[in-house]
């Protein structure tokens, strides 16, 4: 049940865009716990923007890259499934992967992995771009993902790829 529940957290791949990952390492803190020692649910989301700022960043779709490029990229759908409890001062491997599409949209997975190999928590989110200046959503493909897009399709992420 656990990695049909987990299975469910991803996106069909589109042709010519291969999965696109980068991972990063979290010790679980005092202030991420409640009081039995376990990870407070809420603190994942924190989790998965460490790994997603640095896909991200490598593919140029940085806060500030959004910034300059005068688009919001917000989350509007974030689904999560919780299988197995992390602790305090628990080593996690936290993986963000982004998912090519065309739509005006980033599609983005995760997993958090235990020292044990145990996948403890995986997620999904939607995120659309809106124009700063009009506060709208964007039904085309802003430049920047356009950009990302062209790149991705050359090999330029070759080393995000398994």
């Amino acid at each position: 049940m656990r990695h049909r529940r987990a299975a469910n957290m991803t996106f069909p791949n589109e042709d010519g865009y291969p999965v696109l990952r980068a991972s990063v390492t979290h010790r679980v803190g005092f202030s991420e716990v409640d009081p039995m020692g376990i990870v407070w649910f809420g603190r994942y989301s924190s989790f998965f923007e460490e790994a997603s700022a640095v896909l991200r960043d490598v593919c140029g779709l940085s806060h500030a890259a959004f910034f300059s490029a005068k688009v919001q990229p917000p989350i509007v759908k974030y689904e999560v499934e919780y299988l197995h409890s992390s602790r305090l001062d628990e080593v996690l491997t936290v993986t963000a992967c982004l998912h090519g599409t065309e739509a005006a949209r980033l599609n983005m997975s995760f997993q958090i992995y235990g020292k044990d190999g145990q996948l403890r928590v995986a997620a999904r989110t939607v995120q659309v771009f809106m124009d700063m200046q009009t506060q709208s959503v964007c039904m085309v493909p802003p430049p920047i993902w356009r950009d990302c897009l062209a790149r991705w399709k050359k090999g330029a992420f070759a080393c995000l790829q398994d």
